[in-house]
């Protein structure tokens, strides 16, 4: 007799006793969509791993491109200042000779208000020419038409000459641009035509 049946176990309850829990299930191989499915996954898994990877390269790419940008815009920065330093630097250079000439001329010994007069005019000549050569020109004013962009009117003169009316008859403070642009306005009289009591 075998011990389980001696514990009361019928041989059917002794079939079930020994069988494992999974024997019911059936056991099947996979189909071949099945496996194509499993190979999809599987492929979809390493293209996503590779984009993740792909995408964190191209994060770090754009931070470095940030960083040397940021970088490159202090350096224009810098460039920029260094050059309005040099630029001023010489044109307070080019005003030294000017200065030297001024005090040349007022400590003259001489008496003679003519040869001072000369001596302040050819130092204010050489003032002009320093000044046309960093790019600034005087505004022409007189018998020129009024242009508000560079002129401004101070004062009005009537006339009777219509031939006159608009133009610059008098220039009261010089103007001047660099390079084109307007550094200060001339200031002017402008005449405007007036029509006698005869002609009207």
């Amino acid at each position: 007799m075998r011990r389980t049946e001696e514990k009361g176990f019928s041989e059917k309850e002794q079939e079930e006793i020994t069988r494992s829990p999974g024997d019911d299930i059936e056991r099947e191989t996979p189909t071949e969509e099945e496996c194509d499915s499993v190979d999809e996954i599987r492929a979809s898994r390493e293209l996503a791993e590779r984009l993740i990877a792909e995408n964190e390269k191209l994060k770090d790419a754009a931070a470095r491109t940030r960083a040397d940008f940021f970088n490159f815009r202090q350096r224009v920065e810098r460039e920029r200042e260094r050059l309005a330093r040099t630029a001023s630097g010489d044109a307070v250079e080019a005003f030294i000779p000017v200065l030297d000439n001024l005090e040349r001329a007022l400590s003259s010994p001489s008496g003679d208000f003519d040869s001072l007069f000369k001596g302040v005019e050819m130092v204010r000549n050489q003032f002009f020419s320093v000044l046309e050569g960093l790019g600034v020109s005087r505004i022409e004013t007189e018998g020129k038409p009024f242009d508000p962009a560079f002129h401004e009117a101070v004062a009005i003169e009537e006339t009777g000459d219509v031939s006159l009316d608009g133009v610059i008859t008098e220039e009261q403070q010089s103007g001047y641009t660099i390079s084109g642009k307007l550094l200060r306005a001339a200031r002017v009289r402008v005449a405007r035509a007036v029509q006698s009591e005869t002609e009207q």
